[in-house]
């Protein structure tokens, strides 16, 4: 995780913060840099799913779940990572590796959120968002997100799903390239481990530096009209959605002043 977080997750009483994190760079701890990689994006053609996601505000869990896929090299073989994240409360409540772009590993890694929440049907209530990508597209995958009850939407640019590449990129960056994975029953183990690392233990700047089990906790005790209103912007793109379906918004919200 960042230093800022580190620090205030370990919460020294013996040093500052910016003697923390100066001393944390001195000595190696520098950020990131991702190189190039290959695309895990393959668009397709079939029915056009429109972005539900513009200028819509959630105050609780399971109003909006965001998926994407990314990638993992071992040695000379890549292999492809697929993440559910819950938007409200950031944590990931479905996973699944693969050493394929097909879309059974996604249809495998939303079955997976559906057994983690536990619930049979969303009435709508719902959004799944994604990119425009072929896997998220297919038949098989659709029928499978519209049978739960649950809306579809998806982007049209690429920062419409910011949210769910900023978890590819956490998962991978602070926690699995760290690790010695010389197989694919490697990566299996240690996503695993490191998705629970990242439910339970890495805090958020959006969460006030809760980890998304402990804001979930927090959550349950906060009547709906006291929540924090999440509003979720995408990008401005020159395509424009002429849909006037309604999205669901929760009757608690409308006593908010917005």
């Amino acid at each position: 995780m960042s230093l800022k977080k580190l620090y205030n997750r370990i919460a020294p009483d013996f040093v500052g913060i910016n003697q923390f994190i100066d001393y944390c760079m001195t000595n190696g701890f520098e950020p990131i840099s991702y190189k190039k990689v290959p695309k895990t994006t393959i668009f397709s053609s079939k029915k056009e799913y429109p972005n539900l996601l513009r200028n819509l505000r959630i105050c609780d869990i399971n109003q909006v779940w965001v998926s994407d896929t990314t990638y993992f090299k071992i040695k000379r073989k890549w292999y492809y990572l697929t993440f559910i994240m819950d938007l409200y409360s950031r944590r990931i409540i479905g996973h699944h590796a693969s050493d394929h772009l097909f879309a059974q590993a996604n249809l495998a890694t939303f079955q997976k959120a559906l057994k983690y929440r536990g619930i049979l049907n969303y009435d709508n209530k719902l959004i799944h968002h994604s990119d425009r990508g072929s896997q998220f597209k297919s038949k098989e995958y659709t029928d499978a997100v519209l049978k739960a009850g649950i809306q579809i939407s998806m982007g049209l640019i690429v920062y419409d799903n910011i949210h769910a590449e900023r978890v590819n990129q956490t998962i991978k960056g602070e926690y699995l390239k760290h690790r010695n994975i010389q197989s694919f029953q490697d990566l299996l183990f240690h996503l695993d481990e490191d998705v629970k690392l990242y439910n339970l233990q890495r805090p958020h700047g959006s969460l006030n530096l809760k980890t998304p089990v402990e804001f979930e906790c927090y959550l349950s005790n906060i009547p709906l009209h006291q929540r924090t209103i999440m509003k979720v912007f995408a990008a401005k793109s020159r395509k424009t959605n002429n849909t006037k379906k309604k999205h669901f918004v929760d009757p608690n919200q409308l006593k908010f002043d917005f």
